[in-house]
């Protein structure tokens, strides 16, 4: 039986066409490699020019370009962001941290600051945050309107970035969370917050400073029974021969009057 011409054909063009197939690949391969050269060489000459930062209301710019400890004439791509974001990271004020390349020659910083909740009166005096994280207090910062919390017990002493684990200052914390939650001007109206060691909380008012016993436990139960009590009873009224405020107890506000 007599074989086509296709038959004889068909072998050679396959051996062909595979050598091209090689040859092509060996091509884009050796394009590959050169862009991966040419690319770390421009790497390594590319400088960080900017670094802008982003989130901040309590740190400055300049804060932050000393935290990260950047040196000068520095590659973008030879610097270790995760050392950069560790080093921001050690300001108390600095809840989280991205740092990103963002162009050829720009660094992106994007801080999320820890916001005092707080004034803690412990000898001396420090922000915390909701966490109850310690924070440096700055008085040439802006004013915050925030209570104190006093009557806290710092014999262990106190330093910046502690977590305070202490459970009157944690109820503390949670009324000021609450009472935002609650009502604004119950909020902004909260002066103090005195602890007394495991014992009943004390609340001050800014518009009287009539003493609120304020007990322990069911913290916003308690807050929005104040909030429509005081709104309803005492907003407009005078209040100078009130002695105290008790909202201990269930569906019910005690009021104590002085003497007359």
């Amino acid at each position: 039986m007599m074989e086509s011409e296709q038959d004889h054909i068909k072998p050679k063009d396959e051996k062909t066409y595979g050598r091209r197939v090689y040859v092509y690949f060996a091509l884009l391969a050796f394009f590959v490699f050169a862009v991966i050269i040419v690319k770390a060489r421009w790497q390594q000459h590319v400088l960080a020019r900017q670094v802008v930062v982003e989130g901040i209301n309590i740190l400055t710019k300049d804060d932050v370009l000393h935290l990260m400890k950047l040196p000068p004439n520095v590659s973008m791509y030879e610097m270790d962001l995760t050392v950069l974001q560790q080093n921001i990271l050690a300001n108390s004020f600095v809840k989280n941290v991205v740092v990103k390349r963002d162009s050829p020659e720009l660094i992106r910083v994007q801080i999320q600051e820890r916001k005092p909740a707080a004034l803690l009166v412990a000898n001396e005096l420090f922000y915390i945050d909701e966490d109850g994280i310690v924070l440096p207090y700055l008085p040439s910062t802006e004013t915050y309107d925030i209570p104190v919390i006093s009557g806290y017990d710092s014999l262990g002493g106190i330093r910046s970035g502690q977590k305070i684990m202490n459970l009157d200052v944690a109820d503390a914390l949670e009324i000021i969370k609450t009472s935002k939650a609650v009502s604004e001007n119950l909020f902004h109206s909260l002066s103090e917050i005195r602890l007394r060691k495991s014992h009943d909380v004390v609340m001050f008012s800014f518009e009287t400073g009539i003493p609120i016993i304020f007990g322990k436990g069911e913290t916003a139960k308690k807050l929005v029974k104040l909030d429509a009590f005081w709104q309803k009873f005492l907003q407009n009224a005078d209040t100078k021969d009130v002695q105290y405020i008790d909202i201990r107890f269930d569906d019910q506000v005690i009021v104590s009057r002085k003497n007359s």
